[in-house]
Order: C-alpha cells, then sequence, then structure tokens
C-alpha cells in the first residue's frame, strides 16, 4: 500500500508539472492531428494493489473477473469476447458512439446512457420505456433526459419513487444508493434544497450525500469507483477543487479508463487556469477513447505513438472550448467542438457551447439565432443561457453577460450556479450591492459552495469600507486598524488621491503614449488589506498569484506591506497605472483588444525603463529564435510552458508595442485599438492600419528589435566578434600558447612524446594528425561564426586580462570584453569601484547601457567618498545621483534608491527633487517608518511643515508607542509659529 501511495504522489506532481511537447506549440483548434502537434498525455496513475488482488481472488468465476476487468478498465482484447462486454467498455471510455451500444446484444441501459449523452432523446426514451420494471439507474437517466429537454417539473417527479426508496433505506446496493444521490442531488438543483429534506433520509443537502457515498465506500464496498466519482463531482460543483481533485486522482487509480472522471479532472484544471495540465489530459480522454486495451495500466497507450490519431473524444473537444473560452477566443472555442457537432448535433452540451462561443466572438446575431434554436429544441432550459453568460463574463462583456445570467437564474431559480456567475460578475463590474443580493440568493441555495461562500462575506465586508472620492476615482479600504494591531489601510488610502490623478492625466491624454479616452465612469479602486482577500476580490478564491488586477471598472490591489499575508511593498503608483491602462483600453475597444496588446500597452505606459534582467530575456529569446508569434504571446500569459515565458510576453509586448509607434506613429496603436472596438479581427486590423500582414510585422519587427539590443549592449554588430571567436583566433594564431594547444578537444589526442619515449606507431600517428586537424577545424570554424553543437567542447585559451587588453585595442567598445576587464579590476580592488578603476567602469556602462552592475559600483564608491571626505561631502554625493537615479528608475520593491535620493537632494538644496524622492518611497513603502522619517527630515528643511506634518503623524500610527514622534508634532508647532 505504501508503495501505491508513493506512486500516486508522483502521478500527482506529474498532472501538475506536465510540460508541453519539445516539439513545437500544440494547436488550440486541434484542427492537425500530426502527433508532433499534439501534446504529451497525462500520465496513467500507478496500479492499485487492492484492485489487483481482488481481479486474482480465487472465490470469483472466469466471467465475473471479466467482468470486473472491465469495470476497472483493466481488460484485456480476449477479455471483449461479447457485444455487451464491448459496449461497457466504450461507455466507460468514453467511445459513446462506438458501433457496439447500438447493438441489441449490449446492456440496455448502457445503450440508452450513451444515446442521452449523445443527445438522441428519443432513441434513449424508447428503451427505458420498453423496460419492465426500470431501475435507479434507469430513473436516473430518464430524469437527466428530461432535465437537459428542459421539462423540469417532470425530471423532478421522476426521480420521486428512487428518493423515498433511499429515504426508506430499501436499496441496499453501491450502484443504486449511488443512482439515488444522483437523483437527489439532481433535484437539489432543480428544485431547491429543502426539497429532498421529506422522504428521503439524510439525502437532504450535499452534507447528506456526501455522508451518503462515504457509507457505501466505507461499508458497502470500497472499491465502488463511480461513489468516488460523483463525490468528486459534487466537490467540483461548490468550487471545493482540491478536495475533488484529491477524489478524482483516487478514481483514476481504482479505474483509469474512466472518461468522465478524467474530463472532471480537466475541468478543474481549466477552472484554475492550469492549462498545461488540461491539454495532458484532453490527449488522455483521445488516448482512451480511441484505443484503450492491456493487461495493467503500464501496459496501455502512453505515449502518441501509441494512439488512434484520428480519435477525439466529445468530452476532451468541450474541454478544449472551454480552455478557450476562458481565454475569451471565441472563434478558436468554435473550431473545438465544430468536428463534434457534426458527429453529435443533438447534443445540447455542444449546441449550448456553441451559443457561448458564437457570443464570445462577438458574433452577436448568430449566438443571438443559435440561443433560439436552443430554446425550440430544449423548451427554454436555461443551460445555453448560462453556458453565454459565464463565457461573456469572462470575456469582461458584463453588460451582455448580466442579460443570459439573469435569464438563466429565472428559467431555473433553484439552480445556485447561475446566481454564483452573477454575483461574480457584478463583483467585477463594481455593482456591489446588487452582486449581494445574487450572491445571498446563491448561498441559500448552496451555503457549501466555496466561491459562493468567499465572495458573499467579501460583498458584505466591502459594503462596511470607508470611500474617499476624486473626480476620477472611488478609493474603499477597509476601516480601523488590522488585526494584528498594526495600521491600517485609511493611512495609504488618503494619500491616494493626487498620485491616482495625475495617473488618470497620463493615461487618458494623449501624451507621452496616453491611450487619448476619456473613461465614462469613476473606477473603483479596492485597496484589500491582505493577499487572501485581494485573491477573493478578483477570482472569488484567496490563491492568485499577481498584487493588483483591472477588471475594467474595478481595480483591486493588495496593500504594499511586509508581513506573513502580504508580498511586500511595492510601487503601487507604477502598478495601478499599468492597470488603469487596462480600464482605459478594455473601455475603448468595447473589451475587444487582444490580451497582448492591452498589456503592451500597459506596460508601455508604466513609464519606466526595462530592467536588466528583462533585457538578458529579450536578449536571450531574440538569439535563439524563441519570440513569441501572435498566437503563442497571448497563450503565454495564462499558460506559461516554462516559468518565463509570462515575463517574456509582457516584455515582448511592450517591445512590440514600441515598434509600432516606431513604424507607423504615435497614433497606429489608438487606430489599432478602434479596429478591435469595431470588431475587426487582429490580421485585418494590422493590414489596415500599418499595410503589413502580421507575419511580415514579425519579420520587420525581429530586423528592428535587433539593433535594439546592439544599442543596449546585448547584442554585437555583424563585424564585431565574440569573446569565444576572439579566443579561437587567439588559439590559431598561438598553437602553442595555452593548456588545449595539442589537445584534439575531445578526441584526447595528446603531443607528441619526449625523445627518450617510445615513438608512436605509423598508425597511433595518423591519428594523432586527424585528431590534430579536426581540432584546428573546429577552431577555424568557431572563429568564423559558423561553429556547430558539436564545437561546444572545443578547448579554448582562457581570457586572460592581458588578452582582454590585447583586444580592446581593436574593439574599444566592446560590451563583452569590457565587462570582463572590469570584473577583473573590481575583484582586485576588493570587490568595489575605486577612483583609479572608474573609468573602465563608465566604459563598460556606456557600451552595456541597460546593465545596473557598473552604477551600483559607482553609486557606492562616490557615498563612501563622500563619509569620508566631510569638506567634500556635497560634490562627492552629487556624483553619486546619476548612478542612484538609474537604479531608482528601475526599482519597484524596495524604498531605499529614493530614501537615499532624497537625502542627496536635500544637501544639494534640491528640494523639489528631494521631496519627490521622499514621496516615491512612501508610496513604495508606506508603512516603512524610515521612510516616513526620511520624507519628514526632507519636508522640514524645505520648510513644507504640511508634508513634515502629514509623515510625522503616519509614524505616530506606525509605530504608536513611540513617544518620540509627539514630541516631533510638537517640535514642529513651534517651527510653524516662528516661520509665521
Amino acid at each position: 500500500m505504501r508503495a501505491t501511495r508513493r506512486a500516486l504522489a508522483a502521478f500527482l506532481c506529474a498532472i501538475c508539472a506536465l510540460g508541453s511537447p519539445a516539439l513545437g506549440q500544440p494547436s488550440l483548434a486541434r484542427q492537425t492531428r500530426d502527433p508532433a502537434d499534439r501534446p504529451q498525455a497525462t500520465p496513467l496513475p500507478p496500479s492499485s494493489d487492492s484492485i489487483d488482488h481482488l481481479l486474482s481472488a480465487s472465490y470469483l468465476s472466469d466471467d465475473e473477473k471479466t467482468d470486473k476487468r472491465i469495470f476497472f478498465g483493466r481488460y484485456t482484447d480476449a477479455d471483449l469476447n461479447t457485444p455487451a462486454r464491448v459496449a461497457r467498455a466504450a461507455l466507460i471510455r468514453g467511445a459513446i458512439d462506438d458501433p457496439s451500444l447500438s447493438f441489441p446484444e449490449a446492456d440496455p441501459l448502457d445503450r440508452a446512457e450513451a444515446a442521452y449523452l449523445r443527445g438522441e432523446f428519443a432513441p434513449a426514451l424508447s428503451i427505458l420505456d420498453a423496460m419492465r420494471a426500470p431501475t435507479p439507474r434507469a430513473v436516473r437517466i430518464r430524469a437527466a433526459i428530461l432535465e437537459e429537454q428542459g421539462l423540469i417539473e417532470d425530471a423532478v417527479h421522476a426521480g420521486e419513487p428512487v428518493l423515498l426508496a433511499l429515504g426508506r433505506h430499501q436499496l441496499t446496493s453501491a450502484e443504486d444508493i449511488t443512482e439515488a444521490v444522483r437523483l437527489a442531488a439532481q433535484r437539489i438543483r432543480l428544485a431547491g434544497p429543502s426539497s429532498t429534506r421529506s422522504g428521503s433520509g439524510a439525502a437532504g443537502d450535499f452534507k447528506g450525500l456526501m455522508a451518503i457515498l462515504d457509507d457505501i465506500i466505507n461499508r458497502i464496498d470500497r472499491h465502488y469507483w463511480p461513489a468516488k466519482l460523483v463525490e468528486a463531482e459534487l466537490l467540483g460543483a461548490r468550487d471545493n477543487k482540491e478536495d475533488a481533485v484529491k477524489v478524482l486522482e483516487e478514481t483514476l487509480v481504482l479505474c483509469p479508463a474512466c472518461a468522465r472522471a478524467w474530463q472532471s479532472l480537466g475541468q478543474r484544471m481549466v477552472e484554475a487556469f492550469a492549462f498545461t495540465p488540461a491539454e495532458g489530459i484532453v490527449r488522455r480522454m483521445d488516448l482512451i477513447a480511441g484505443n484503450w486495451t492491456g493487461e495493467d495500466p503500464e501496459e496501455l497507450p502512453r505515449d502518441l505513438a501509441d494512439a488512434d490519431p484520428g480519435a477525439v473524444s466529445m468530452e476532451g473537444a468541450i474541454l478544449m472550448a472551454r480552455m478557450n473560452l476562458r481565454q475569451s477566443e471565441g472563434a478558436r472555442a468554435l473550431e473545438a467542438i465544430e468536428p463534434m457537432l457534426e458527429r453529435f448535433p443533438r447534443s445540447p452540451r455542444l449546441l449550448a457551447l456553441k451559443c457561448a462561443c458564437q457570443a464570445v466572438a462577438f458574433d452577436f446575431e448568430k449566438a443571438d439565432a443559435s440561443l433560439a434554436e436552443f430554446d425550440r429544441e430544449f423548451h427554454d432550459s436555461p443551460l445555453a443561457q448560462y453556458e453565454t453568460g459565464k463565457a461573456l463574463s469572462e470575456a469582461r462583456q458584463y453588460d451582455q453577460s448580466g442579460i443570459h445570467l439573469r435569464e438563466a437564474c429565472k428559467r431555473l431559480p433553484s439552480w445556485p450556479e447561475p446566481f454564483i456567475e452573477l454575483g461574480l460578475m457584478l463583483m467585477q463590474a463594481g455593482k456591489d450591492a446588487d452582486a449581494v443580493n445574487a450572491l445571498e440568493r446563491a448561498y441559500a441555495l448552496d451555503p457549501f459552495n466555496v466561491r459562493a461562500d468567499n465572495s458573499l462575506r467579501l460583498a458584505r465586508e466591502l459594503q462596511t469600507y470607508e470611500r474617499i472620492e476624486t473626480p476620477h476615482y472611488i478609493i474603499r479600504y477597509k476601516p480601523g486598524a488590522n488585526t494584528d494591531g498594526t495600521v491600517g489601510d485609511a493611512l495609504l488610502a488618503q494619500e491616494m488621491a493626487a498620485p491616482l490623478e495625475a495617473n488618470y492625466a497620463i493615461v487618458t491624454g494623449s501624451q507621452s503614449g496616453g491611450i487619448d479616452y476619456q473613461v465614462k465612469d469613476k473606477t473603483t479602486i479596492d485597496l484589500m488589506p491582505d493577499h487572501k482577500w485581494f485573491g477573493v476580490r478578483i477570482a472569488g478564491m484567496p490563491a492568485i498569484h499577481t498584487i493588483a488586477a483591472s477588471t475594467g471598472p474595478v481595480i483591486a490591489m493588495e496593500s504594499p506591506r511586509s508581513g506573513p499575508n502580504h508580498l511586500g511593498p511595492y510601487d503601487w503608483v507604477r502598478v495601478v497605472r499599468h492597470e488603469f491602462t487596462h480600464t482605459v483600453t478594455l473601455a475603448r475597444t468595447k473589451n475587444r483588444i487582444p490580451h497582448w496588446f492591452t498589456e503592451a500597452s500597459a506596460v508601455n505606459l508604466e513609464l519606466a525603463p526595462r530592467d536588466y534582467s528583462t533585457c538578458t530575456l529579450l536578449a536571450a529569446a531574440h538569439r535563439t529564435n524563441s519570440l513569441f508569434d501572435f498566437t503563442t504571446i497571448n497563450l503565454a500569459f495564462i499558460r506559461p510552458k516554462k516559468p518565463t515565458d509570462r515575463q517574456l510576453a509582457y516584455a515582448q509586448g511592450a517591445w512590440m508595442y514600441q515598434y509600432i509607434i516606431a513604424r507607423a506613429g504615435p497614433k497606429a496603436p489608438l487606430e489599432l485599438m478602434d479596429k478591435y472596438a469595431a470588431g475587426v479581427r487582429e490580421e485585418e486590423a494590422f493590414q489596415s492600419v500599418l499595410g503589413i500582414s502580421r507575419a511580415d510585422f514579425l519579420d520587420a519587427f525581429v530586423e528592428w528589435s535587433r539593433q535594439q539590443l546592439i544599442d543596449w549592449g546585448m547584442e554585437l554588430p555583424a563585424d564585431v566578434p565574440t569573446v569565444r571567436q576572439l579566443e579561437a583566433r587567439e588559439a590559431l594564431q598561438n598553437p602553442g600558447g595555452h593548456a588545449g594547444a595539442g589537445a584534439a578537444g575531445a578526441s584526447g589526442a595528446t603531443e607528441a612524446p619526449p625523445s627518450s619515449a617510445t615513438p608512436p606507431s605509423a598508425e597511433e600517428a595518423a591519428a594523432r594528425a586527424k585528431a590534430r586537424a579536426e581540432h584546428l577545424a573546429a577552431l577555424q570554424r568557431i572563429a568564423d561564426g559558423k561553429a556547430t553543437d558539436d564545437d561546444d567542447n572545443v578547448e579554448l585559451p582562457d581570457a586572460t586580462p592581458e588578452l582582454v587588453d590585447k583586444w580592446l585595442e581593436t574593439y574599444p567598445r566592446h560590451p563583452d570584453l569590457l565587462e570582463l576587464a572590469m570584473d577583473d579590476a573590481v575583484e582586485k580592488a576588493g570587490d568595489k569601484a575605486t577612483p583609479e578603476i572608474a573609468p573602465l567602469i563608465e566604459r563598460y556602462a556606456a557600451a552595456r547601457p541597460v546593465d545596473p552592475k557598473p552604477h551600483r559600483l559607482l553609486a557606492k564608491m562616490y557615498l563612501d567618498q563622500s563619509e569620508r571626505d566631510p569638506a567634500n561631502v556635497a560634490a562627492e554625493a552629487s556624483k553619486a545621483i546619476p548612478h542612484l537615479e538609474f537604479l531608482d528608475q528601475r526599482e519597484q520593491k524596495t524604498a531605499t534608491y529614493a530614501m537615499e535620493l532624497a537625502r542627496r537632494y536635500a544637501a544639494l538644496g534640491e528640494f523639489a527633487r528631494a521631496m519627490a524622492k521622499a514621496d516615491r518611497a512612501t508610496q513604495i513603502d508606506p508603512f516603512n517608518p524610515r521612510a516616513r522619517e526620511v520624507a519628514a527630515t526632507v519636508a522640514i528643511q524645505a520648510k513644507d511643515f504640511a508634508a513634515a506634518e502629514r509623515h510625522i503623524r503616519a509614524l505616530t500610527l506606525i509605530e504608536p508607542n513611540q513617544e518620540i514622534h509627539k514630541k516631533r508634532l510638537a517640535a514642529l508647532e513651534k517651527m510653524r509659529e516662528g516661520a509665521r
């Protein structure tokens, strides 16, 4: 059992860590059937020891063993020896249109279930009508059909006999009780939680249903995996994703062929934006549906080569569509399900998704027609309205979303899901009072739903928040002190108005890359007290990876402070300017802007230079031809394949945005936005505004950006050799002057032995000569810049300080050589800059103007000199200022540089600059007493007593036990009186 648990843990890790195939990006539309274009399938779970023992039990007959192998998904071709067994296996693995499921010899319930899943309701009901004594499973299938037809009252009525039997404890088998639980869950959804409390015993609510399922596993049959599957589905429906995933993994250990379990697991991944694992699950479902045979899980198809390349499951296609809808890619979502619509044209699930896809593709005319057709076919079922409203909410089409979600709520007022989605949508749209009403209804219907519970508590709490209104913003914050006794967010909220209004002027204006668009309504800024509540504000769940986010009308931000419940201080002014840019670009484009483009515009309006890590990342991607195209850049934000993908997508998007401006002028991005607002697709918009296709744009961008990299010192001009080339040239010019001169790289050849040694044989001499020639040829390839992968291990002379100095005579601005020379000089000087080597450091800074290293060295040197030479404090400090400015402009997490600059500018009497830097320090780290003390000191020096008082009063709140702050306030008042 321990081994099985270890194997299960490895399976869980594999699901979470599943990556993309090495041979390229998968196609979301999944139109290609080339295995190289497909994601790797999620690994199969480990074998269950207890199932292995069960299948080999001596008390089972051969037929019983065969049936159990099929039930547990561990069968062989030899086990599929009757039409009924073939059909049962096909149904479990999701091959719902397998020919066997139409054979008259197949179990009627398997045939009826498959017909129901295909949307062929009349044949399914015909099979059920022919049954003399309907079983709980037959009743559940009938009730499910009636529900999907929109016949809600009939569906509720159909399940009553089984629920009565459940309440009277007349059901004894694991299968019958599990089917009854499914009927009870349906009844709660269709008629409300109170509808099952009379006559059905414990099955009156979610906890009661879970208790019954637990009893099945613990008392009746611990191997009955359908009970676990239903348990997982109930947990998932209540947004208890963590527990749902655990139970699904346990289910798959029992039956790795269960398509329904894989689909439910994939849905949990999609909800969590874990698209790479979800794609792997889609691939696994395709493999199972197309080819599933073997003696045990280890021998079942595990890779691309084992699969039927034409096999695609309906559940897999639905999951792919949901992945695309989650990313507001309606057209691609539709492409994912179109083949399934041809195979299953009457499936209400597919038809409802079709409506959602068309709406998110902004083809509202077609979406309305499809919705009307759906209503005619399925008697005003709420399903299509719900799917469409939910998808539009995720696409930030809030008004349109509200129409469909409200209609779904109206059609089935006992179903909590539309109310939950409506409440969350209204929260995102900034309509919290309306959201409370929807979420209260959702919570009354399903008090066990995690998102509903979290969001309702937050919505109610937001009603208690204090408000500060500015001309363009509403700032909301939690009043009072924090639960840990620290100063609350009122301190920061009361200082936000001026920076926010300055942001508004920048973003909505026409200068400095502004969007030139006025937002109609005030934007709400929700200052959340900690990271958990920030996550709930944005996603309804406490886990989220960022510190601020815009939903359009609302910007939520985590309070920038240190502590266990926070992500730390940050430059909130810059971050909120980024998020408000989203608000404005979404408004100007009617929320139809490509993801990369809105992020690019937002990064551009941060108005800050790239940091060195970003420059390095861009240079590496450019050098290795791994820059994103227009598809992969959008996916990288929410489906990164590598840890650096999201950072690269932000950086490359901003770079492309800047190229658009360089190519077509500052108005070009705004013209593109207007095209998007009109519903023009990106390819056509580029042709219209830029006069170039997206493919040609990328080619031109790559050429332009290479020159940028050269200007940054991150790439070399074509006529300047790399350090490795110079080393190879040195080896060719001086073959005896380095350690590897007599070697032939990896060949192991050595120099000729001394004369006293035995002369080599003719064969040895020939081998050495050949190795030597190969080594020289490799050196020549490296020297010429034509090295191959095989040349990576060729030994080269070290770039000694002497060689570096020699090469710098020819290439005096070579950034790599200057860095080597600088690093060597700094190391010899005790790991610091000195006046003697300062000119060399300055040369490197000029050759690679994006690297902060020389500026850190020089700033520290000048600051140290000012402390050692009191007579020249101001002069030496002024020399540090340009380097401190370089560092501060790129800093987002610490106020250190801003505080130092405030002090230095004040020492020079430049109080306006000193005050600006002091304000920046307190904006980045508003609850840091050191930053406040610097700001107060600078304000007093500048005789800005109002600012000084603000910062000292802040200190009395941050450090309420420090009497010195009260004394400072008293002293400040005396200064004011003296100034009067």
